[in-house]
């Protein structure tokens, strides 16, 4: 019996976590313009909003439907669909498209959570092979290597990796700059943040999670290069971008400051048109959206019984 309820809260929770995925996605794609004048730091706070809000508003909606039996059990009322309450779900075995929804969303997320677990491994096993062929000075790790390289590796332990190569390549002050880079990875927690951001992913509507992840990525780079921008000045820090870029680089990282050809432009001159980061705007979305959020799960709870009832009509 709670298995064949189970199908249905997991139908309310696959519906209304990727409807609102899918309008935040394009909401993201639509205004990205708008986002990026209001800076990078705002940018990729409204892209990991766009990314954990479907989840908790599915969240709060199934944990209102699971309380308001708890309150009020109409189920024996009315039996002309099948109902969300754990204890009277059995017809929900006899919907066959909740049945392959629910199949075929997991087949879905059981394929994105292991592609996400391979790429975390096959990370791990290569920064792994590098520690043990590199060179620590200070709080960066130096690897003797032909390829331009430097990143910031490990979610526990973030490290610092640069190869010789992208060393000699740069100058003082562009060598400060790179660092200064990749230290804004380590000072922001961006490892970490970055893959949350892939196993949200794994909850999101189809081709919504790499829009995601590209938004994101591109405003977190803008950010750790103005944070650099403080620390040595723009003319560095384009400078360095440009050299490294023109080098032979490898990326086995999910942050490197050295940008492909196609990104070098746009940081270029986001660096030299100093745009603002958002900083203020970022915590003021993030305090407004915890408080949306907490409205929404009291709403929830207040009004359960007709929400219960109208998903059940609607769907049971």
């Amino acid at each position: 019996m709670i298995v064949a309820s189970l199908i249905g809260f997991a139908t309310v929770f696959i519906l209304a976590a990727w409807s609102i995925s899918a309008g935040l996605g394009l909401t993201v794609l639509l205004g990205r313009r708008w986002l990026r004048r209001a800076g990078p730091a705002f940018e990729r706070r409204a892209v990991a909003l766009a990314a954990s809000v479907p989840v908790a508003v599915a969240v709060a909606v199934v944990v209102a439907l699971l309380w308001q039996p708890g309150v009020d059990d109409h189920c024996p009322h009315h039996t002309h669909h099948a109902h969300l309450c754990l204890a009277h779900g059995a017809a929900w075995l006899d919907r066959p498209w909740a049945v392959v929804l629910i199949a075929g969303v997991g087949v879905t997320m059981a394929i994105r959570l292991g592609l996400v677990m391979a790429s975390v491994l096959r990370t791990t096993r290569a920064v792994a092979r590098l520690r043990r062929v590199s060179t620590a000075t200070s709080d960066v790790r130096l690897v003797e290597s032909a390829r331009s390289f430097c990143f910031v590796a490990g979610i526990r332990r973030p490290e610092l990796f640069v190869s010789t190569t992208a060393w000699h390549a740069l100058d003082a002050r562009e060598r400060a700059a790179m660092l200064a880079h990749e230290r804004a990875h380590i000072a922001h927690g961006d490892l970490w943040r970055r893959l949350a951001l892939e196993l949200l992913g794994v909850l999101a509507a189809p081709l919504v999670p790499s829009a995601l992840r590209g938004a994101w990525s591109s405003a977190t780079e803008r950010l750790c290069d103005a944070r650099a921008v403080d620390v040595v000045g723009r003319e560095p820090v384009a400078t360095a971008l440009v050299r490294l870029c023109r080098a032979d680089r490898a990326r086995p990282a999910l942050a490197s400051f050295a940008p492909t050809a196609e990104a070098l432009a746009d940081r270029v001159e986001a660096v030299l048109a100093a745009e603002p980061t958002g900083d203020v705007a970022a915590r003021r979305l993030g305090a407004a959206s915890v408080l949306s959020m907490l409205a929404l799960a009291a709403l929830a709870l207040a009004f359960a019984e007709p929400l219960h009832h109208a998903l059940e009509t609607l769907l049971g």
